[in-house]
This record gives C-alpha cells, sequence and structure tokens, in this order.
C-alpha cells in the first residue's frame, strides 16, 4: 500500500493504534501551519530489549515498562511538543519551533538519557537501549509521510551503525533501487560524464586559499537529476564506488597537472565513503593514480566522514594510519553529527576537522550552535588541530568564526564550487584583491 494509509500499515500496525493516528493528523496540520524560521523535527524512537527480557514480561508487566516509558518520555518534552506510542518498542515524538536543526539532536541525547535508567517490572529490572531517527523539515519532505518515512529509515541506519542516532539525510525517502536511477549512474560512469567543481579553503589568518575541496557533480543535460549524495549513496549499493572513487581521483590529478599546477595550489581533497575506507586495498589504490600522473601524496587530502569511521572503528584507525604512513593527509568531515567523537577523536591520525555546516549556518540565530561551534574550534585546538567551518554564506557568521579563532573557511561567503578552469581566474583575482587591498 501507498500513501498515509499504507504507512500505517508499514509502520503502526494493521489496524493502527489511536494514538499513531492522532500524532499523524496533527502532524499533517502542523505542517501546514506557517514556521516562520523555525523547523520541526520528528523523531522515531526505537527501545529494544534483550529477547529473554522480553519474553519473561507478561502483560501486566509490559503494560507498566511502556507506562513509566511514556512517562519519562512525556517529562523531557516541552509544552508544544507531543508523541504516540506506535507499536510495544517504538515511540515517535514530534518536536516543534526548532531554532536550528541541531537541537534535534541535543533533544536525541536527552531523550535517551532519560530511557536508560533501569525500569523495574514486577521482580524483573529492564534497561531499554533507546535507538533514533531524527528527520527535520529543512532537509527531509515537508509531508507528513516524507518525515515519517525519513525519520524510520535514518533509525534504521542508527541501528545498523550501531548509533545512538542518525540525522536523516536526502537519501531517506528515496528508492534507490529504482531502475531508472541505478542505469543512470552506471551509464554516466562508462561514458566519463561526471565532472568535478572545486570550493577553496580560506585561511582566516593570511587571506589566502590554502586548499580546495574536490565534489563529484552530476552533468547538466542527463536526466534524471542526481544529486552528489545519492549518487555517492547508489555507488555504495551496487557495486560502483571504486569506479567513482577511480574516477574522481584521476580527473582530480588530471586537472592539477594540466590546469591547477600554476596557481601554486599545494593541496586537493578528496572525499572517501565508507566502502572505500573498509577496503584494504586502499593505499595502493591511491598510489598507483598517483604514480601515473607522477604526483605526490602530499597533494591529495582525503576527507572521511564521521559515520564511516565509527561503522569499524578499530578497522577504520588502522587505515587511517596505513593512509598516513604513505604520506597522505587525514580530515574528519562533518564533525559533530556522531554519537562517539569525543571518545576516538585523540586516536585518530588526522590534521583537520572539519565543523559541519548543519551547526555553522544557524550560528547567527541559535546561541546552542554558536556554543557548540565554540566548544568544538577549542576541542580540536587542544588536540593541535586546523579546523575547518563548512557552509559559511555570510559575513555575519564569518565574523563569529574569526572572533572564535577558525582556522580555515569553506563557503558561499568566499565562493561556490566551480570548475577548475574558472578556479584559476578566480584564485588569481582573489590573491590579487587580498595583496592591493
Amino acid at each position: 500500500m501507498k500513501g498515509p494509509a499504507g504507512l500505517a500499515v508499514r509502520l503502526f500496525g494493521n489496524p493502527p493504534i489511536a494514538p499513531a493516528q492522532t500524532l499523524w493528523r496533527r502532524l499533517t496540520s502542523d505542517l501546514q501551519a506557517p514556521r516562520g524560521t523555525t523547523t520541526l523535527a520528528v523523531l522515531a524512537v526505537s527501545l529494544s530489549r534483550s529477547d529473554a527480557v522480553g519474553a519473561m514480561l507478561d502483560q501486566p508487566d509490559s503494560v507498566l515498562v511502556n507506562t513509566a516509558l511514556l512517562e519519562r518520555l512525556t517529562a523531557t518534552l516541552r509544552a508544544d511538543d507531543y508523541l504516540a506510542l506506535a507499536g510495544p518498542d517504538e515511540v515517535w515524538i514530534v518536536l516543534q519551533g526548532l531554532t536550528s536543526p541541531t537541537i534535534a539532536s541535543l533533544a536525541a541525547t536527552h531523550i535517551a538519557r532519560a530511557l536508560e535508567a533501569p525500569f523495574q517490572a514486577g521482580a524483573l529490572t529492564v534497561t531499554v537501549r533507546p535507538c533514533i531517527g531524527i528527520a527535520v523539515t529543512a532537509v527531509s519532505p515537508g509531508t507528513a509521510l516524507g518525515l515519517l518515512e525519513a525519520a524510520s529509515e535514518a533509525r534504521k541506519r542508527a541501528g545498523s551503525l550501531n548509533r545512538l542516532y542518525v540525522v536523516a539525510t536526502e537519501t531517506e525517502g528515496i528508492d534507490l533501487h529504482h531502475k531508472d536511477l541505478i542505469v543512470a549512474v552506471t551509464r554516466a560512469l562508462a561514458e566519463n560524464r561526471l565532472t568535478m567543481a572545486y570550493q577553496p579553503k580560506v585561511d582566516l589568518a593570511t587571506q589566502r586559499v590554502v586548499s580546495v575541496e574536490a565534489l563529484i557533480r552530476w552533468p547538466t543535460d542527463v536526466v534524471p537529476v542526481i544529486s552528489p549524495m545519492v549518487l555517492v549513496e547508489i555507488a555504495e549499493r551496487f557495486g560502483m564506488i571504486e569506479a567513482l572513487t577511480r574516477h574522481v581521483l584521476h580527473t582530480v590529478l588530471r586537472e592539477h597537472a594540466t590546469l591547477l599546477a600554476p596557481t601554486g595550489l599545494q593541496r586537493i581533497w578528496i572525499n572517501l565513503s565508507a566502502g572505500m575506507l573498509a577496503d584494504p586495498g586502499l593505499p595502493e589504490f591511491l598510489q598507483q593514480g598517483l604514480d601515473i600522473w607522477s604526483a605526490s601524496p602530499a597533494l591529495l587530502g582525503l576527507e572521511i566522514t564521521e559515520s564511516a569511521v565509527i561503522a569499524d572503528i578499530e578497522q577504520s584507525i588502522a587505515m587511517m594510519h596505513a593512509l598516513t604512513t604513505r604520506g597522505f593527509e587525514l580530515a574528519i568531515d562533518d564533525f559533530g553529527t556522531g554519537y562517539s567523537s569525543l571518545a576516538y577523536l585523540r586516536r585518530f591520525p588526522i590534521s583537520e576537522l572539519k565543523i559541519d555546516k548543519m551547526f555553522v549556518q544557524h550560528m547567527t540565530s541559535s546561541d546552542t550552535d554558536t556554543q557548540l561551534v565554540r566548544t568544538i574550534i577549542d576541542l580540536a585546538h587542544n588536540f593541535k588541530l586546523k579546523v575547518v567551518a563548512e557552509g559559511v554564506e555570510d559575513a555575519a557568521t564569518l565574523d563569529l568564526l574569526a572572533r572564535m579563532d577558525c582556522d580555515q573557511i569553506q563557503g558561499y561567503v568566499y565562493a561556490k564550487p566551480m570548475p577548475a578552469t574558472e578556479l584559476v581566474r578566480w584564485m588569481a583575482s582573489f590573491h590579487q584583491d587580498r595583496t592591493h587591498g
């Protein structure tokens, strides 16, 4: 079944229980109301307990546990937030009036802490480990169906990654198995149609471009239009990630050799997916590309997301050391979105930390985000790491980051991602303006 009724059957049972129906109706109404600059978030909370304990709970005890769960959850919410018990081990929560999407992540952590204390059910002590998927209107489809499906998919990913919570991305709710998408990606790779765009990273102290990030771009004349995030997700799921990474690597090295080298550009950062990070042959794969273009490992910086590292932390750390031994520089991308960040940061052989744009873009309107960014910058500097703020779009945010001693800035406030030929002209103009300004 499709549409709201189908989702209700799939997620809430058949027939759906009344509280879930009530949540659906209220969420649909709230999404139609004006929200100004605030956002709305849906949290899908899975409450897992051991099968042995679950089997020992009789009906009255199970009711006691669920009642206690709802009481604890209700105590964590504000007056305008609401929830529904969507099944024996699942709760849906709607958070309204959020000044920043970041607050949804903080709320998820707060909710989890409230649930982790043991419950007493008769003679049994029951411990619940929550697993949370978060969908916000700023990213996910702004319908009840879209938000609930996105939150549900994010919750599944949180469970598979053994993480407390995952924030839904634009790929949630998209049928990545759709034949047209798979065929389009396969053809674009085979026909060498994918291009690269480069976004500068500017050092705040020197006002010089210190490096660029290489970003994959879908051809503008090919339908369907596929975003970079969806492109990578499809490549990972259907065994094309090595071919995609090879295309990125050789395109970047070729364009550096033929166009960018005269600019004096010292480093180009490329993104490594979780699938490539897990490949034991990755260091040799990269070295072979460098050898073909007579390039040094120092030219390439490798950006790795927190979620890619945390998927298999020990294997990831071993691979990171293997890469730095070869001479590659490493950075953690999207920092702040992973649950185990602080516990493992000291073990990562990295030189840079990139603050996720989710935190940066709301700094001027959210004290919470401002304090989070300040904390991340101070933490990184304590570990002797450079800090890059991405997604910086305006002068007010730039000024805040400068006062916090952020090292480098990446974002539209300086430049959008651009082709290599345009980057050459832009760098010459940018540095000339700074020299004579």
